[in-house]
Parts: C-alpha cells; structure tokens; sequence
C-alpha cells in the first residue's frame, strides 16, 4: 500500500470515529428540540439491564413497518458498540497495514485457520453478550426465524445479483479517479490477493475458502449490520447509521481502490437487512459475493489485479 492509498484510508477512519459524537449530540438537541416528554423507554424483555441505563435516552423515532427494530438497544449498548469501534479500528483496516514495499504475504493453513477461528469467536462473543448478558432474544433481534430458510437464497440472489453488476460499474468508474489522487498509472492487487496467486496448497485454499466464504459473512454482518448499524440507529439518525457503518466496513478491508464499492455494498447488504427483516439474508450475500471473488481469483487469475 503507498502512503497516499493508507492516508485517504486513515483519514476516512478518523472522519467516521470523529462523527459519532457530533451524530450523538445533533440527536439530543433535534430530540430536545423537538419538546418530546417521554425520556425513558420501558423494557420489552422480561428481565431489563437496569433502567437508569435509560434515564437520558430519547425515544427512538417511529419504526417503519417492515424495517429492524431497535427499540430494545440500550445505553449500555452504545458503550459497547463504541468499544468495538476502537477494537476493530486498532486490530483492522489502515492502522494494521503496511505502507511502502513489504515481502509478499505468505499464507498458510494454520493461519487461515487462526483467522477463522477469530472470526467465529468475534460473532460468537457478540452472541454470548446478546443472549446471555443482555437476554435478548437473539433469533428475535437478529430476525433468524423472520424468513423461512428456503427464502434466504432467493432474497440473497434478488439483491446481491444486481448489485454486483453495480458494483463492478461502480468500480470501473471509480478507479481513473482514484489513480488519480493516489498517482498511481494503474492499481495494484492487494497483498491477500497476491498470496491467493501464490497459493498451490489445496488444504491453505481450503481454509481461505472457509474463512472468507463463511467466517468473514458471519462475523462481519453480525458486527457491521446485526450490531453497529443498528445500535446506530437507535442513537442517531437511521441515514448516519447506514452511512457511517458502511464506511467504516470498507475502511476495515484496508484497500483504498476498493473503498467506494464496499461502501456500495455495505449499503446494499443494509438495504437487504431492512427489507427482509433478517440478518440471514445480508449474510448469504456477503457469502456469494465472496465465493463469486474467490472463484475468480482461482480460476481467472489474469483479471485477479482489477480486484
């Protein structure tokens, strides 16, 4: 990555870290603006986290039928999503990526392996904290059981399908200007592409195969849409939520080329959340979207350095 690809990622990640006040606090003074009486919102779960949680909280604007709920999120919530923003800022995105020629990237089993297993601890844990510390509801918040299975694919397809083409035009588009202001004649793979080029071993692509078609959708759409977008949205402005989480999942991939379509895409995958109701739907796309991506780099790699 060259210095001026990691400083327009590091800039767009303190632009979001830097907003989330100001989204906070133009919510309270719209809130109190508005004369709205009604501070504190009742628990629906039967045992609550503790009410003086909510003592400062506004009520949550009306929900549009068919949209995810967020009534349930509470004060503690938003301390916790902060939390995860500070996390996956220091262990993803520009912070964790090295500028300047570096060794090709070696990719092994074991460390696909490791990679899989935090995904699956990360989206395990914000599990635990839902159902267990929070007890919530978790097929309820998530919506596991708003669609019924056979559905998902068809929901995934209808969105994601399209929305590939978008994306490609998107970064067809995109990309001259983009050279442009890095100063660049033309874009270089990423490291994780170049190592995938690299990769003969079957069992390494195996794991990559587990890691990036399974783990990454499962904890990233957990994170990014199940969590963050909508804590977001229970606090600020349901358009800042969708916006800021959407920039904040393509600053985390750490590739400034690709920066404008994953904005695109985390935008789609939370247009598909609302629409459907169910986080199972933005995961089969981010599934398929990948596997299409893995599937390419396996069998076309000489278009692999436009990805």
């Amino acid at each position: 990555m060259t210095a001026a690809e990691h400083g327009l990622l590091v800039m767009a990640l303190g632009w979001i870290l830097g907003s989330v006040p100001l989204a906070l606090l133009a919510w309270q003074v719209w809130w109190r603006k508005g004369g709205v009486e009604h501070a504190v919102i009742p628990h629906e779960d039967a045992q609550p986290a503790g009410s003086f949680l909510d003592v400062s909280l506004p009520p949550p604007l009306p929900e549009a039928s068919g949209g995810v709920g967020v009534r349930h999120w509470r004060a503690l919530d938003g301390w916790v999503a902060l939390g995860l923003l500070g996390v996956l800022s220091a262990l993803m995105g520009p912070l964790t990526v090295p500028v300047g020629e570096v060794e090709a990237m070696k990719l092994s089993a074991k460390g696909m392996g490791l990679q899989f297993a935090f995904q699956l601890g990360l989206g395990g844990l914000l599990l635990f904290y839902v159902g267990k510390l929070r007890r919530l509801d978790v097929g309820r918040i998530f919506g596991l059981r708003q669609q019924r299975l056979w559905m998902v694919p068809v929901w995934a397809l209808g969105w994601i399908v399209p929305g590939m083409v978008a994306v490609a035009a998107l970064s067809w588009l995109t990309m001259p200007f983009l050279l442009r202001m890095i100063g660049q004649d033309e874009a270089s793979p990423q490291l994780i592409v170049r190592a995938l080029l690299e990769t003969p071993d079957g069992l390494t692509r195996g794991m990559v195969v587990l890691s990036v078609g399974l783990g990454a959708p499962f904890m990233e759409e957990l994170v990014f849409r199940g969590f963050l977008y909508a804590v977001g949205k229970r606090f600020t402005h349901w358009s800042y939520a969708a916006g800021a989480s959407a920039l904040f999942f393509a600053v985390v991939h750490g590739n400034a080329m690709s920066f404008l379509p994953l904005c695109f895409l985390g935008l789609l995958f939370t247009a598909a959340y609302e629409h459907s109701r169910s986080l199972l739907v933005p995961m089969a796309m981010h599934s398929f979207f990948n596997m299409v991506q893995l599937l390419v780099l396996f069998y076309a790699p000489q278009i692999a350095p436009s990805l």
